[in-house]
Order: C-alpha cells, then structure tokens, then sequence
C-alpha cells in the first residue's frame, strides 16, 4: 500500500513538472525623431518562449511598458498612452487580433496617433505566420482610433517603405 501510494506521489509530482519555455528575443517599436519626422525604432527585448500567439502577447506587454532608461537616454519613446492595456490577443487565419483598453486612443495629435498605430503593427506582424493585425478597442472592431481618425477598419500590415510621420 505504501508503495502504491508513493508511486502514485511520485507519477503526480512528475505530470506536473513542465519544462519552462527558453527565451526567446523578439522586435519591440518605438519611436525617434529624425529631423523634422518621427519614425520607428526598432529594440530587442528577451521574453519566455512560446506558441506565435505566445510571442506576439508578449511582444506587445512589453512594448506597453515602454522603453527603458537605456532606450530612452538613445532618444526613443512611445506614442501608446501610459495605462494603456493588452486585453487580448488571438490569432486567426494569419490575423492577429490585438485587443487594447480605451487608453491607446486618448490624447495626442495626428502624428502620435500615426506613431502608436504604427508600432502595435510593426511589433505584432514580426512573425510571418501573421502578418496582419486588426487592432481591437474594448473588444470592438472599430473604423478608426482617436479623434484624428486613424483609420483601423480593415486588419494593418507593413508597408513596402518604413512610414515617417
């Protein structure tokens, strides 16, 4: 009995021990000027590994969180409002839908507008399996963010040309 109880012990202990995911270094987008225009940054930035999906979330947490002192101090900065969170992020039929809080949309002019828009697209399609993204507000498609009106409709993906805005 003892030992079947053991055995028992030692077979639930080992289902439960997983190997931790390696890490993996993903794209993060900021943004820098560069003479009179802003443009993007591209950082890396070390997260768990994971499934696509998995990286993207990741991705896009840490890019929520902004630069670093380091980053910073090179000139590089976010146009995503402070408080702004990941809701969600799924990905379906190549499209990865990234669901934000009201935050991303408050505040700024048309070039900050430009500049978070453009560095959730950029840090969410680095992967090929998806190289589009429909950015989500509250859960809700909507045809476009902030009172500028970046258009947000249909699901985003790179340009040919790095934008400048």
């Amino acid at each position: 009995m003892l030992r079947r109880t053991v055995l028992l012990l030692v077979l639930v202990l080992a289902a439960g021990c997983r190997p931790r995911p390696e890490a993996v270094e993903v794209s993060v987008f900021f943004t820098r000027t560069d003479g009179n225009a802003i443009v993007l940054a591209e950082t890396a930035r070390t997260v768990a590994g994971g499934d696509v999906s998995a990286l993207v979330r990741s991705a896009l947490a840490v890019l929520l969180e902004g630069p670093t002192e380091a980053e910073q101090a090179q000139g590089l900065v976010s146009q995503i409002p402070e408080g702004t969170q990941l809701r969600g992020v799924r990905i379906i039929g190549g499209v990865v839908r990234a669901d934000f809080s009201r935050e991303v949309e408050s505040g700024g002019g048309s070039a900050s507008m430009l500049g978070r828009m453009w560095q959730i697209v950029y840090t969410a399609t680095q992967f090929p399996q998806a190289p589009r993204v429909q950015i989500l507000i509250e859960g809700q498609q909507r045809e476009a963010m902030g009172g500028e009106g970046v258009i947000i409709a249909e699901p985003l993906a790179r340009p040919r040309t790095p934008p400048r805005f």
